[in-house]
C-alpha cells in the first residue's frame, strides 16, 4: 500500500527507497483519536511513525507534547505529515527539529539529514495604475481614441505634460494593456482590444471613492455620481439627497468655505475621488466609472438598473 507521505517524499526525492502501511497504534489515548491517523514508513529498510495531522489548529507544540506520548505506543523515529502549515510554523517545526512533510511541497528530515522543498520563484507583483492611467484605460475602452497616438498627442488629449503621460503610460505598458510601436522616428501607444481592456479594469480597478462628506449647499460644476448617476439614465428612484463626485484637489479649489455636515442637515452628499472624473455624459459621471462606484452595493434594484445601462454601452459585467 502506497503511505500518505510517499508520494511528496519520491516526488523531491525519486531514489529514496520507501515502503509504507497503515497501522493501529496499541494503548493509544482516547484524546489523540480522530486528531492523527497513523502509517508505518519504511525509509532504507528503517521504519518511521508517520503522523497524519487531522487538525489544522494543532502546531508544533501541540506536536512536541504529543509526541512523547506516541512513542509509549510505538518507538518509532516520528514524521508529521500535514496537508499545510503556515511559515511561521514551518520555521518552529525546523528549529525543533522535527520529521514533517507537507502534501507536495516540503520534506523536512533533519534525522536523516534531508531538507528539501521547491524553490521559490519571486513573481514581481501587477504595477499599480495611477489616477491618470485609469482614466487613459475607461477613455480608450469608451471611445477608442487614443491608440495610434504618440505620447505628446495623449498628453494634449488629457491636457497634461509629456512626461505626465509617459508616467502614466508606464504602468500600461507593464501590465501589458498597451505596446509602443515606432513609426519612423515617433514612438505610438498600441492598446489591447475593447474586451480585454475592460476584462482587466473589472478585475484590477476599485472605486475611486476615498471619502465621502456632506455639505449644506448644491454644488455647480460637479457631475452627479452612485446612485444619482445611475437614476438619470434608469428608471431607478434618487435618493433624497443627490451625490456628486469630486478629486480631492478640485473640491478643495471648488467649495471653499464650506464645512461637512451631519446627513440630517445635508442638501448634497460629495464623493471624494482619488483622482479626477473624466469623460462625463449628461452632467453625470461616466459608465464605467458608475459601474465602479456602484459594484459592490448589495440592492438587486441598483445591480439590474446598473447591468442594464452597461448592455446598452456593449459592456456585459
Amino acid at each position: 500500500m502506497r503511505s500518505i507521505a510517499e508520494k511528496t517524499i519520491k516526488k523531491y526525492l525519486p531514489s529514496l527507497r520507501v515502503e509504507g502501511k497503515t497501522i493501529r497504534l496499541k494503548r493509544l489515548p482516547a484524546l489523540y483519536q480522530g486528531f492523527y491517523d497513523f502509517e508505518e514508513l519504511d525509509i532504507f529498510e528503517q521504519p518511521f511513525l508517520v503522523i497524519k495531522v487531522n487538525d489544522k489548529g494543532l502546531g508544533p507544540k501541540d506536536f512536541k507534547k504529543h509526541s512523547k506520548i506516541l512513542k509509549a505506543s510505538l518507538d518509532y523515529p516520528q514524521i508529521w505529515f500535514l496537508k499545510e502549515l503556515h511559515f511561521n510554523k514551518v520555521q518552529r517545526m525546523i528549529e525543533n527539529e522535527l520529521n514533517f512533510v507537507i502534501e507536495d511541497k516540503q520534506v523536512h528530515l533533519p534525522s536523516l539529514n534531508i531538507s528539501i522543498r521547491p524553490e521559490v520563484v519571486k513573481v514581481s507583483p501587477i504595477t499599480q495604475l495611477s489616477g491618470m492611467s485609469v482614466n487613459m484605460l475607461i477613455r480608450e475602452i469608451l471611445l477608442g481614441d487614443l491608440t495610434g497616438k504618440s505620447k505628446v498627442e495623449i498628453a494634449t488629449i488629457f491636457k497634461t505634460t509629456k512626461m505626465s503621460s509617459g508616467r502614466a503610460i508606464e504602468p500600461l505598458l507593464e501590465n501589458e494593456l498597451c505596446s509602443e510601436i515606432k513609426v519612423g522616428v515617433v514612438k505610438k501607444i498600441q492598446f489591447k482590444d475593447r474586451s480585454e481592456l475592460w476584462n482587466y479594469l473589472k478585475k484590477n480597478i476599485n472605486t475611486p471613492v476615498k471619502e465621502i462628506i456632506f455639505i449644506d449647499k448644491v454644488p455647480k460644476a460637479m457631475p452627479l455620481s452612485g446612485v444619482s448617476a445611475l437614476s438619470k439614465h434608469s428608471m431607478l428612484a434618487d435618493d433624497e439627497i443627490f451625490t456628486f463626485a469630486s478629486d480631492k484637489k478640485a473640491f478643495k479649489k471648488k467649495i471653499t468655505n464650506t464645512e461637512p455636515v451631519l446627513e440630517e442637515f445635508a442638501k448634497a452628499c460629495i464623493e471624494l475621488w482619488d483622482r479626477p472624473t473624466t469623460l462625463q455624459e449628461n452632467e453625470c459621471i461616466n459608465v464605467i466609472d458608475t459601474y465602479l462606484v456602484l459594484k459592490n452595493i448589495q440592492d438587486e434594484r441598483v445591480q439590474i438598473e446598473l447591468s442594464n445601462l452597461l448592455k446598452k454601452k456593449k459592456l456585459e459585467i
